[in-house]
């Protein structure tokens, strides 16, 4: 074959080959074409190879005609352009990392190295461990790395981005999907470090809230493709399957997405109610079931005061003991939390605020004034499709209240102000589950992440500043101009911060990030001069560096009186215990540390220790 076309080109082999493979599937497509009789259509049995091979033949001939048109490039590009900036950060170790995450990157050593199947978090009873599973075989391709263990957070923030677009072409217009999906490819360090650091599933949350958002309201618009003899149709039960295991997945993951799991169901029952009754609603049920079975193995395993939700419920109020304040919530959640979660970027302290330290009056307006500019577009935004609605109603045809006439028009119009109400809805949910919260009141600002899913609302929110934008400065009257000015300042203002924030994180979190990471290194390196392999610390350095140094240092966690504390992993614990020689690691001026100098001065220890300095560490080593 080389030697019959060897005067061939070889930029244009590649092209001629490829013309010859159309030819024959273009040759087989027709084949397969003549059952179908030209005289009386009567149509002949095809044999089993044929069958087989026909809709893949066809498939592979429609390729030519794919096109990807402009608007899908631009969303392709803009995607490209925030994986790159993420891809960037996590090259050099931004977010610095902590116990928190190093315990999920030691859960996907143990399920790649170990074969263990952890149903949660370690140290808990609730929180999947999805990014551990997705980890692990990276581990394999990478090494263990902490930058292995994040790559797969990038898949996650992909689809996020791909399900916004999706989500506000449904509800909007593709331009301002690309806005949006532009605006949330940068970032502040709020809002990007939950995407990048994986403590434990926010990443996938926010796309699992998207999704549920998109998937529902694209099933209640295409209602009309049903035949009208059928229920539902093959391609809508497997969706409704996809989004059975998306809800049960999300729900193991984290139950701060049961607002977006009610909303979306019941939307569903309100403008799918006969499909559900149906095929579709059975694949639903079973595919929840299937995301939840890790949650029901549990739950069924476990004494009741154990339960997954028993204890989620006693976590939510702080615990027996815990006295909440609501005007400490408020504070902590419209001046601390709320701000910093959608993209504030004064870099304002928690010590900043009333209730919780010395007052910045310029960080009170700031971060007041972002909330209530958040709170009032919600409102207008609410009021807008509540209007909507009301006038979709009245216009109705018939005299049913429960079963009105619509047009096509009325109908789809009805879905899509319903869906932006969904999506508000869902987002008001969130916010009130966290002021209920102890969170917010004792630690807003550790805490912002659980209001991840607040941006999803950020497309209908800022809707109303969009929607005809370009109309109004073409109307050349000074009241309409004026309007559009600060409308879009309003915008430039928002996408400003979050443009700015990314430019901060490169400039001044990088290096902070790297000389952290570095310090972490040498430490290790330190540690392992001194042939130290089993020791005793504090939480916050355990499992740093039982990660780090890939568990050739074993480390257990103990209180400031150096009493067993809290280890996620009892195993690590053990090790320690039966070691003949452990050691105790202390960051300086620690309560532990100056507990145990205090215990050596006063000759109360029951061990005689030489004390080491490493950077930033005392060490004790037993003689």
């Amino acid at each position: 074959m080389y030697q019959r076309y060897g005067n061939i080109g070889k930029g244009k082999k590649w092209r001629f080959f490829a013309f010859l493979l159309r030819m024959r599937l273009t040759e087989y497509y027709l084949w397969f074409q003549r059952d179908i009789c030209s005289q009386n259509c009567q149509v002949i049995k095809k044999s089993s190879i044929e069958r087989f091979l026909y809709h893949p033949m066809k498939l592979l001939l429609n390729l030519k005609r794919f096109h990807i048109g402009k608007h899908e490039r631009y969303l392709i590009g803009i995607v490209i352009l925030a994986i790159l900036l993420r891809v960037l950060l996590i090259s050099f170790n931004w977010p610095t990392t902590n116990s928190d995450e190093t315990t999920m990157g030691l859960m996907a050593r143990h399920i790649a190295y170990k074969g263990e199947w952890p149903i949660f978090y370690y140290g808990q009873s609730y929180m999947g461990p999805i990014e551990a599973y997705l980890a692990a075989p990276l581990f394999h391709l990478l090494g263990s790395s902490l930058f292995a263990l994040r790559l797969e957070l990038l898949l996650f923030f992909a689809l996020f981005l791909l399900g916004l677009y999706a989500l506000t072409t449904l509800l909007y217009t593709r331009k301002f999907g690309h806005f949006i999906c532009l605006l949330f490819s940068f970032g502040t360090e709020g809002i990007v470090l939950h995407q990048l650091k994986a403590i434990g599933g926010y990443a996938e949350t926010e796309f699992f809230a998207v999704a549920i958002c998109a998937i529902t309201i694209w099933l209640a618009l295409y209602t009309y493709k049903i035949d009208a003899m059928k229920r539902t149709n093959g391609i809508r039960i497997f969706i409704y399957s996809v989004l059975g295991v998306i809800i049960g997945l999300s729900i193991w993951e984290d139950m701060l997405i049961l607002p977006f799991a009610c909303m979306g169901i019941l939307y569903l029952l309100l403008f799918c109610r006969r499909e559900c009754f149906s095929w579709a609603g059975v694949a639903l049920v079973l595919g929840v079931l299937v995301g939840l079975a890790p949650l029901i193995i549990y739950n069924v395993s476990v004494p009741w005061d154990q339960n997954a939700i028993v204890v989620l419920l006693r976590l939510h109020n702080g615990g027996s003991g815990a006295h909440t304040n609501l005007r400490q919530s408020l504070v902590g959640t419209f001046g601390i939390a709320l701000p910093g979660i959608l993209g504030e970027n004064s870099g304002c302290t928690q010590a900043q605020f009333p209730l919780f330290g010395h007052i910045s009056v310029s960080c009170v307006v700031t971060h007041f004034g972002w909330s209530i500019g958040y709170l009032t577009m919600w409102c207008i935004a609410a009021i807008m499709s509540g209007w909507a609605i009301w006038k979709f109603w009245r216009v109705r045809q018939g005299t049913s209240r429960w079963h009105p006439e619509w047009t096509f028009e009325q109908s789809r119009g009805l879905i899509i102000e319903c869906g932006r109400l969904m999506v508000l809805v869902c987002s008001i949910g969130t916010l009130f589950l966290f002021i209920s919260s102890s969170a917010s009141a004792f630690a807003p600002g550790p805490t912002s992440r659980y209001l991840i899913c607040m941006l999803i609302s950020m497309p209908v929110v800022l809707w109303p500043l969009w929607d005809g934008l370009g109309a109004l400065l073409l109307q050349f009257k000074a009241k309409e101009i004026s309007l559009s000015i600060v409308r879009i300042l309003i915008l430039g203002l928002i996408f400003f911060s979050y443009v700015s924030g990314m430019v901060d994180i490169f400039v001044t979190g990088i290096p902070q990030a790297q000389f952290v990471y570095q310090r972490q290194q040498s430490d290790i390196q330190n540690l392992e001069k001194l042939h130290l392999k089993y020791i005793y610390s504090d939480y916050w350095i355990c499992n740093n560096l039982i990660f780090m140094s890939n568990e050739n240092i074993i480390c257990a966690v103990v209180n400031s009186q150096l009493k067993e504390g809290f280890n996620r992993y009892p195993a690590y614990l053990t090790e320690v215990q039966q070691a003949p020689r452990t050691a105790y690691v202390f960051a300086l001026n620690s309560d532990p540390d100056k507990y145990l100098i205090n215990q050596i001065r006063l000759k109360q220890s029951p061990l005689t220790y030489r004390i080491m300095n490493i950077p930033g560490y005392h060490v004790f080593v037993p003689v």
